[in-house]
């Protein structure tokens, strides 16, 4: 399953960022934020799990951040997200029992 996240809004509290894309050490930011971008997608399988989230906050001073998320995201006020879940065919169940098939008259 593929998650797909487009647009959010909302306040944030703390959050751990990678330093650097070439796997500099994580840095953790404590306060009040701003969303202004998140994106990118998070990939579940059964034996893993890829999370590719990008995000850009600001500060009320008008300081902006942003990066990679390492570890945390934590909201500080309700947050409102749009995403999109694909579905691969084969992880798609088949359906069991005879609840889906036709019926006879």
């Amino acid at each position: 399953m593929k998650i797909c996240v487009h647009s959010t809004t909302g306040g944030i509290r703390n959050v751990s960022l990678q330093e650097s894309a070439t796997g500099g050490g994580i840095v953790t930011y404590e306060g009040k934020f701003f969303i202004i971008s998140l994106s990118g997608s998070v990939m579940l399988s059964k034996s893993s799990r890829t999370c590719d989230l990008s995000v850009m906050l600001s500060r009320s001073d008008h300081i902006v951040l942003g990066g990679c998320v390492a570890r945390k995201l934590i909201a500080a006020t309700p947050v409102q997200v749009v995403l999109s879940i694909f579905i691969p065919e084969k992880e798609k169940r088949e359906p069991k029992g005879d609840d889906d098939a036709p019926k006879d008259i």
